[in-house]
């Protein structure tokens, strides 16, 4: 018996009243596609609940009679009333709220991956029809496509198979039932309303056509208003660190500088929690958020990460021990004396007083650690534009050479002459294994294992369906055509809504520095009229890095809000380091000019 099966033959009971309470548990289920029965996933939520409130009551328990003998006499009693409530009653019920919650999300997950993959549902349904090919032909060819192609479409696909060909249910009925339980609009409309032209003797291929072109509009309108939300959420995070760094940096500055007056209000242990680890998690939870409203194809290219987990991370961490250290230890140590001299003479070519020695040290360490990955990223990225841009201008080709009747193997092989950029080293090769005999599909799966780009692969996918199904036909050919241009029409338009929205961080970085240093001289000019004096060496030293390392975390989520992708900010983290190195550089100079006038 397994883990789940031992808790609903258990505490079958307690799931019954948790079903009850959570009315929506089961269609959030069903409509996630999870694989497990309701009221069995009821009764682990019962059984989570029943372990967390028995731990929590013995812990409860053992404090109280740990107090009353005096062991722990010392704890406020108002803890002895607060705790049990927290514990017996918040965490068991918190606990049971999250899993409850894990369906919705996971539903809500689904939707956003078919949301994205039904106007190419669309597309391959109606480029087939235009073959000859009926949709729940369409749909028994989708549940052998390969899983990367159509995540989500290809499970609905296997579900229409089996009841089509094991359960002997009708088509068009195993397809109406398909769009019921799908948790997604476009899906629906698009299934329901294809069994409804059908049954009442409309133009299928027609409705399928224009079905697609209706979703591919729509999905220009989600990419506007994405870019929206994403635009607003830029803002947000860039008022949230700017705003909070400001603050904090400024009220660490001031007591720094007022210490021989008045007792600290921030220790050094408080600061170093704020700059490394609340500011790092702020960024984190944007980067979470940006990708829960942004639309996420079904495969992804990891390549990126490689460079930067085993070059450029590693050169990263080596290079900032070796560069910002030594200027937190004795300047007699002999290990670190030579990286300490090489950052001081930096310095005093940058023209810099003391103390900034851990802020170039650190920008070094960062944009020298950027550039593998920067470097793979920027190949891969071209590699992918250049491709999918080739390739929609080899598909409006095709169309017009399959005019004069040639067949479409012989036009790929007589249009592999012509230059389409990246994709021309594809399209020769694809054009020699042709020559030589090869099946299209087999073609085809060597050509997805080169080029990792989703939208390449899609193309290419529905070229070689409709070759092989319905002998690529002019009107074919014409409609994924395009097709093919809608989805370069909606990936240009995404990129030039988000494009703007790049310039802010580089603002809010230039802020951020420029107020800390002049802050610093200011306060430093202020105390010296009082004949008192702060360490501005000290402070300039310690308040450096996080803003290096704040600019660094700013890039990489600017990256993942404006390309979908945190690999995209590795040029924008390298851009923004470099930025704060140049702020630095200029700041000691706008401080005088400001302290001069004052």
């Amino acid at each position: 018996m397994s883990f789940i099966g031992f808790i609903y033959a258990n505490f079958w009971w307690i799931g019954k009243i948790f079903l009850k309470l959570f009315k929506h548990l089961e269609s959030d289920i069903k409509a996630a596609d999870m694989k497990i029965y309701p009221e069995a996933y009821a009764s682990l939520i019962g059984f989570v609940f029943l372990i967390a409130l028995i731990i929590n009551s013995v812990f409860s328990i053992t404090l109280t009679i740990l107090h009353i003998s005096g062991i722990l006499s010392f704890l406020p009693s108002f803890l002895l009333v607060l705790v049990p409530v927290l514990s017996i009653v918040g965490i068991p019920f918190l606990l049971a709220f999250i899993l409850a919650f894990i369906p919705v999300i996971a539903k809500y997950n689904r939707s956003t991956r078919l949301n994205l993959e039904s106007p190419y549902l669309a597309a391959y349904i109606s480029t087939m029809a235009t073959g000859g090919v009926s949709p729940y032909i369409s749909f028994e060819r989708l549940a052998k496509a390969p899983e990367y192609l159509f995540k989500e479409i290809r499970k609905e696909a296997v579900k229409f198979f089996i009841n089509v060909k094991a359960l002997g249910k009708d088509p068009l009925t195993a397809i109406e039932e398909s769009a019921k339980n799908v948790p997604d609009r476009q899906y629906k409309e698009l299934m329901l309303g294809y069994a409804a032209t059908l049954r009442t003797g409309g133009d299928v291929v027609h409705y399928l056509y224009r079905q697609t072109e209706v979703m591919f509009r729509d999905r220009i309108s989600q990419v506007r208003a994405i870019a929206e939300r994403v635009g607003i959420l830029m803002e947000a995070y860039m008022a949230v660190v700017v705003v909070l760094a400001l603050s904090i940096y400024s009220i660490f500055i001031v007591n720094r500088a007022l210490a021989q007056a008045m007792l600290p209000l921030m220790s050094g242990a408080e600061f170093f929690l704020f700059s490394y680890v609340l500011m790092p998690m702020i960024s984190a939870l944007f980067i979470y958020l940006a990708d829960m409203m942004q639309p996420k194809y079904p495969t992804s290219d990891y390549r990126p990460y490689y460079v930067y987990f085993t070059v450029s991370l590693p050169i990263t961490i080596a290079l900032a021990i070796l560069l910002t250290l030594p200027f937190f230890m004795p300047a007699s140590n002999p290990i670190f004396a030579p990286y300490r001299k090489f950052i001081e003479d930096i310095t005093l070519q940058f023209g810099l007083p003391p103390g900034f020695e851990t802020g170039v040290g650190l920008s070094i360490a960062m944009i020298s650690g950027l550039i593998p990955a920067w470097l793979a990223t920027e190949y891969l990225m071209k590699e992918y534009k250049g491709v999918e841009f080739g390739i929609t201008r080899f598909l409006r080709d095709l169309v017009e050479v399959r005019k004069t009747g040639l067949s479409p193997e012989k036009c790929i092989i007589n249009l592999s002459i012509r230059d389409y950029g990246k994709f021309s080293k594809h399209l020769d090769l694809i054009a020699k294994r042709i020559g030589w005999g090869m099946p299209l599909s087999n073609i085809y799966e060597d050509f997805a294992k080169k080029v990792k780009s989703w939208l390449a692969r899609i193309t290419m996918f529905l070229l070689t369906e409709s070759i092989e199904v319905g002998g690529g036909t002019p009107e074919t050919l014409e409609s994924l055509a395009n097709f093919a241009e809608m989805i370069e029409l909606v990936e240009r338009e995404k990129r030039r809504i988000l494009k703007p929205l790049i310039m802010i961080p580089y603002i809010g970085s230039i802020i951020t520095t420029l107020v800390v240093i002049i802050l610093i001289a200011f306060m430093n000019n202020i105390m010296s009229i009082a004949r008192m004096s702060i360490a501005v060496v000290s402070l300039t030293r310690t308040f450096l890095p996080p803003i290096v390392l704040n600019s660094y975390i700013t890039g990489l989520t600017a990256g993942k809000i404006s390309t979908e992708k945190v690999y995209g900010g590795f040029f924008h983290a390298l851009l923004l380091v470099l930025t704060t190195l140049l702020t630095m550089a200029i700041s000691p100079h706008i401080a005088q000019v400001l302290q001069f006038g004052a």
